[in-house]
């Protein structure tokens, strides 16, 4: 990954010298790959279990994590040193036990379709609650899940899942955090006893060295100084080196072009982008897929996924028994909630005409289930309100027409009435069948 163009030029005359050779991943055969940031940050709460279960059903192909550690050593994932943004506490990772960070309401500041802020109506934390009880979780999930998750909770739930990790610190200034993150995340590595389908990167290059060091069977992202020599040198990365990780754009500099993914692959080497620098949507999508990137980082996977789906991009094999499949983007929701307003019957109770209304705002899909029950008979129907938020103009209502069966249709003057958004929220409610 790349940060600031000063230290970018900078770094290009200090190489660091390389070590053994890494894994025998050949990451420039996993093309493309849609590699979800933070599990999503834009439509799923940031560095959840939750989030990592809906990106990987909707059809992603590789986790993104970050990684601190906590006051009594715990590898724990959260993008943040601190827990002040993103949850509902105040404070330093590295001065709390991990007890302490998973009481934490890890969706607390997350809005559907925004991504992480304190700023929206109290209404729009749509899992706000979630994790301490407040509200229930979604239908399938837990309260654990939106907790701060640690690294080998992670893992151990994706086995055979390519993982990147990012090394982090307690702040820029203070490399001996990285240091020790380094050394903590080799640890537990060993510990877990998985090298293959894994990628470490960090901004510190010493943690990169210090993390090649330990454990040099694991591969690595350049580190800052090898990209920036081999942008402007030519010079190829170290032994264990694998894919560069690296924005569009860099305070207006092009970092990423289709020359610099060209060089990259005749050196054996992959380019993963990722979009905090830059603008994320279809055009910026479509850009990096025409320049053959290997894979991309985005905050709204789903968003990604609709692309790749719709341009048929070859796409790398997806583990078996892994919950989804590659193009499953319209079966996972964006967080909606949705209710029952009223029921029309017709045709002797024969059919029921649903109406459903939205009571978010979120952009994004919003789609799901419905299940229309009188006496022990039930039907079920798909509802989908499209990718539009209702102010942008996208439906704030639609019907849904289920066909009953004949047994409900005499003599049963009540129906049952469940909506189940996709990993999201839903109601159950009864109206009256007929007079």
């Amino acid at each position: 990954m790349l940060r600031g163009c000063t230290v970018l030029i900078a770094a290009a005359a200090m190489l660091l010298p390389a070590s053994a050779a890494a894994g025998e991943t050949d990451w420039t055969t996993m093309r493309t790959m849609n590699i979800t940031h933070q599990g999503g940050e834009d439509e799923a709460p940031s560095g959840t279990m939750y989030a990592f279960d809906r990106s990987m059903r909707l059809g992603s192909d590789m986790l993104e994590v970050d990684i601190h550690t906590s006051a009594d050593g715990q590898v724990v994932v959260l993008h943040d040193g601190k827990v002040d943004r993103t949850t509902n506490g105040t404070g330093s990772v590295y001065e709390m036990t991990l007890e302490e960070l998973r009481k934490l309401d890890a969706a607390h500041n997350f809005v559907p379709g925004v991504g992480t802020t304190k700023d929206a109506p109290a209404g729009d934390y749509a899992f706000r609650g979630a994790r301490t009880g407040e509200r229930p979780a979604p239908k399938g999930f837990k309260p654990d899940d939106f907790a701060i998750p640690t690294l080998r909770e992670v893992m151990e739930s994706y086995p055979e899942v390519p993982i990147n990790i990012e090394i982090k610190g307690a702040s820029d200034a203070d490399q001996q955090s990285f240091l020790d993150n380094a050394e903590s995340l080799a640890k537990l590595l060993s510990e877990i006893g998985r090298t293959e389908g894994i990628i470490v990167a960090s901004f510190s290059d010493a943690a990169i060295a210090r993390f090649q060091e330990l454990a040099p069977q694991i591969d690595l992202a350049p580190s800052i100084a090898e990209t920036a020599a081999f942008k402007f040198g030519g010079v190829a990365p170290g032994p264990g080196k694998v894919a560069f990780q690296v924005p569009i754009t860099l305070e207006g500099f092009q970092v990423t072009d289709p020359a610099f993914v060209d060089s990259a692959h005749q050196k054996g080497l992959a380019v993963h982008v990722w979009l905090s620098n830059d603008p994320e949507n279809e055009a910026v999508y479509n850009q990096l897929l025409d320049w053959n990137v290997d894979g991309v980082m985005p905050a709204a996977p789903a968003a990604f996924e609709r692309v790749l789906c719709e341009r048929d991009v070859p796409r790398p094999p997806r583990p078996p028994g892994l919950p989804g499949s590659h193009c499953n983007h319209d079966r996972v929701s964006i967080a909606c909630d949705v209710a029952a307003t009223g029921i029309d019957p017709t045709g002797s109770g024969r059919r029921a005409r649903v109406t459903l209304e939205r009571s978010d705002d979120f952009a994004g899909g919003c789609a799901g289930r419905l299940r229309v029950q009188v006496a022990d008979s039930a039907r079920k129907a798909r509802f989908d309100f499209g990718h539009v938020r209702p102010s942008e103009g996208g439906p704030g209502e639609i019907e849904v027409t289920v066909k009953l069966p004949k047994r409900a249709a005499a003599g049963k003057r009540r129906a049952k009435i469940s909506t189940r958004a996709y990993q999201a929220y839903g109601h159950r409610t009864s109206f009256a069948v007929g007079s």
